[in-house]
């Protein structure tokens, strides 16, 4: 590593500090302020209490505001690294001194790859691990609230599907539990009615109080006879309390690791996998469009000539909005009702802008 690579690496760390904190700083004070009511809402709190709560709230979920922006922190990093070396007149010694522009860009670059891997742990890694916090509501950090649990699916016992009529995170503890037994051609075969049902840590199951299995005759003619009942004390089950709450979510696909989704597509497959796919294919594009990002936002400052920064920034604001914008959509919208494999939405941002990029690159006067 020569001493120009160090000088700018070094001021690209400065720069991607700054704008981590300025960018999801943003994040925190906007959010907080469309949802601070729903942190009062408790009644009798001190003024400790609700700091106590937002801080619990917002420190699990910087690690999620990261994976969705880390990868225009990183562009921000590197247009900032370039305008200031021409700012400071830096950007005309170097080219005197005969260095290519494609050389001052390869360190931001490689810089960019490796905030890549930071985005890669955190979001395999940090993410999953925390799920159930970042699962809560802004108005429920301690998990008191109950709800209902409705025909969640239970990968341990088959087709199984568990519904609840109240749930309770805090203490754990189902009551008005059915659980619908199925065989592989998804025809019910049982029905399990437990008043209530706590959770055992120790044993991975749930215990029932007052739990009856109704055993249905296999009559297509009446598929809801019964043949027998008999009492149920224990369930065993992948559905942990952790794993109800996180559920719930609207967004819970992109607490989950690959290895996660993997296994959710393989259970899903005879009856619906396409979103798991969908979410696998979007993690694995997201490091490729940062880095194609990057790629179409450095050219702008790449210049042999001290550019009007402020033209350039809108320039670049406006391409790498698009870019952003492109990925986000394919990554949101359903497409479930259009006859397309579920992996491609998520690769067609990448399909588009990195011919673009590699142009952009390639056009660069140096």
């Amino acid at each position: 590593m020569k001493i120009i690579d160090r000088y700018i690496l070094k001021s690209f760390l400065v720069n991607y500090a700054i704008a981590l904190t300025v960018m999801i700083g943003i994040y925190v004070v906007l959010d907080l302020f469309v949802n601070l009511d729903e942190f009062t809402e408790v009644p009798n709190q001190t003024l400790g209490q609700i700091l106590g709560r937002i801080a619990d709230y917002y420190g699990h979920n910087l690690f999620l505001y990261f994976a969705q922006l880390a990868g225009v922190i990183t562009l921000m990093a590197g247009c900032f690294t370039l305008v200031r070396l021409h700012r400071s007149n830096e950007m005309t010694a170097i080219l005197a001194a005969g260095t290519s522009l494609y050389r001052v860009a390869a360190p931001l670059l490689i810089a960019g790859l490796a905030m890549n891997a930071l985005w890669f742990v955190d979001q395999e890694f940090i993410i999953p691990s925390i799920a159930p916090k970042l699962a809560r509501a802004h108005g429920d950090v301690e998990g008191r609230q109950t709800f209902a649990v409705h025909f969640l699916p239970d990968p341990k016992n088959g087709n199984a599907l568990l519904s609840a009529s109240r749930f309770s995170p805090a203490v754990s503890v189902m009551r008005g539990v059915v659980i619908l037994l199925r065989d592989d051609d998804l025809r019910l075969t049982e029905i399990i009615e437990a008043d209530e049902a706590n959770w055992d840590a120790e044993k991975g199951c749930w215990v029932f109080r007052n739990g009856v299995a109704t055993v249905l005759a296999a009559d297509p003619d009446d598929p809801t006879a019964s043949v027998g009942r008999y009492a149920v004390r224990e369930y065993p089950s992948l559905l942990t309390p952790k794993e109800i709450t996180l559920q719930q979510s609207a967004q819970w696909t992109q607490f989950l690791s690959l290895r996660e989704l993997e296994s959710l597509q393989e259970f899903f497959a005879a009856t619906g996998s396409g979103e798991f796919i969908r979410m696998k294919h979007s993690r694995l594009t997201t490091v490729f469009m940062n880095m194609t990002l990057l790629c179409i936002g450095l050219p702008f400052f790449l210049n042999r000539e001290r550019p009007p920064i402020v033209v350039l920034g809108g320039k670049c604001l406006l391409a790498a909005g698009l870019c952003y914008a492109s990925m986000f959509m394919m990554n949101t919208v359903d497409f479930s009702s259009i006859d397309i494999s579920p992996a491609l939405p998520p690769w067609l941002p990448f399909i588009v802008f990195a011919p673009i990029s590699v142009v952009m690159l390639e056009g660069i006067r140096t």
